[in-house]
């Protein structure tokens, strides 16, 4: 009797790379980092928190955004591959279903922000801002970028500028889009380095920050092997194997944060500053002191998967699904905190800088309930269909939710 022929291998899809929700508690603790600093720099409008004289703590917050784009760049990865896999629509279809989870959101809350500027909150908001950069995040034409509307839009220049990268590569080497996005971030940062950046579109397109990115792409890459391999051996990897990854993540995980916090007492010169990152200055100095850990971090989470079933953990999944629009609010609430700063000011500045965290977190995560969350399933219905199974915690569920603060 002729012997069965061998199984072929499962089609390895971005669903099957498992249940990732420590992913999502990474974003939790990233938007988190943001609001403080942010929180941090309104009290000292005010008053003097204590933390903000602590070594360099002041900023160290900012940190929180090469988290984002490490995880960002894994996450959407993880779609292209399984795109690139044959499970996913077009590139076209792929760009659509970013812009709708970026801009939706992203222009209501810019105009919460021109009605706060009515009321005088940023009288000279108007001179300032270019309305077409603003409106689709594009880096402009003159050199610095100029500032957005909504400040902490700065970020998202990055992440477009991302997502047309893949795009293009979805579109022109639809077997391969991540490896060649990889070649194509790490060629542009090298012509920068060659010809300088400090000019308009290079000083976004060839900034060393948009390696962070490339970090989060080479974890998609290791994650998609490692679930190759398990596919290849019908189930898990053995049970040695899969402990000794889990003990590797968690040590690595422990080590990359140790690194980022360390910079609180060694410092991080001008990486912090949005205006010196958007002039071509600190690059460098942000991806080794805060880009190099958080992809580290970031691997370390992939590899380690606890299971985050605690209530606290869930909390941090929750926070982590809301974590975009916590991460835009924080400029419309904490300009609504300042305002009524004199009624708690008398408790001092550090206790000013908690209840700036908190309201930038609850009004947040009521945006994301009452405006974001609407908006995805407005957005998904008009797709007719959702590109994966919604299981929470799945890969599908997090690109569903994969726009960051970024």
């Amino acid at each position: 009797m002729a012997a069965h022929p061998a199984p072929a291998p499962r089609e390895l899809t971005a669903a099957s790379v498992g249940k990732i929700d420590i992913v999502q508690g990474l974003r939790a603790v990233a938007v988190l980092l943001v609001v403080w600093t942010h929180s941090i720099v309104a009290a000292g409008y005010h008053s003097s928190p204590k933390q903000a004289a602590f070594f360099h703590l002041k900023s160290f917050g900012a940190c929180g955004l090469d988290i984002f784009f490490v995880i960002s760049g894994c996450i959407v990865s993880l779609v292209a591959a399984s795109a690139a896999a044959g499970n996913r629509p077009s590139a076209r279809t792929f760009l659509s279903r970013r812009f709708t989870r970026i801009f939706p959101l992203y222009w209501i809350l810019t105009v919460v922000i021109v009605l706060e500027a009515q009321l005088g909150r940023y009288p000279v908001l108007w001179r300032q801002v270019p309305w077409l950069p603003t409106l689709f995040l594009l880096p402009g034409w003159h050199y610095p970028v100029p500032p957005l509307i909504l400040s902490l839009g700065w970020s998202l220049l990055f992440e477009i500028y991302f997502y047309l990268v893949l795009a293009l590569w979805m579109r022109v080497s639809p077997r391969q889009p991540v490896r060649n996005t990889v070649a194509f971030l790490a060629t542009m940062v090298a012509l920068g380095a060659i010809v300088g950046i400090h000019r308009p579109l290079l000083v976004i397109w060839a900034n060393p920050v948009a390696l962070e990115f490339l970090f989060g792409c080479l974890i998609a890459q290791a994650v998609m092997r490692i679930a190759a391999l398990a596919a290849e051996n019908r189930s898990n990897l053995p049970l040695p194997a899969a402990r000794r990854a889990r003990s590797i993540g968690s040590w690595l995980a422990g080590l990359a944060a140790i690194a980022l916090a360390a910079t609180i007492f060694t410092g991080y010169g001008n990486a912090s500053e949005a205006n010196s990152i958007l002039a071509g200055l600190d690059g460098w100095l942000r991806v080794g002191v805060w880009g190099v850990p958080s992809g580290l971090l970031v691997l370390g989470a992939v590899l380690w998967r606890p299971a985050m079933q605690s209530i606290p953990a869930r909390l941090l999944v929750f926070l982590g699904d809301a974590s975009y629009s916590i991460y835009l609010c924080t400029n419309p609430a904490r300009s609504m905190v300042e305002h009524f700063w004199r009624f708690f000011d008398h408790w001092g500045g550090d206790v000013g800088v908690l209840l700036c965290l908190l309201v930038c977190v609850a009004v947040g995560v009521f945006c994301y309930l009452a405006v974001e969350r609407p908006l995805m399933r407005f957005f998904h219905n008009w797709y007719k269909q959702l590109p994966f199974s919604p299981n929470r915690g799945s890969v599908a569920s997090i690109e569903a939710t994969s726009s960051i603060p970024r």
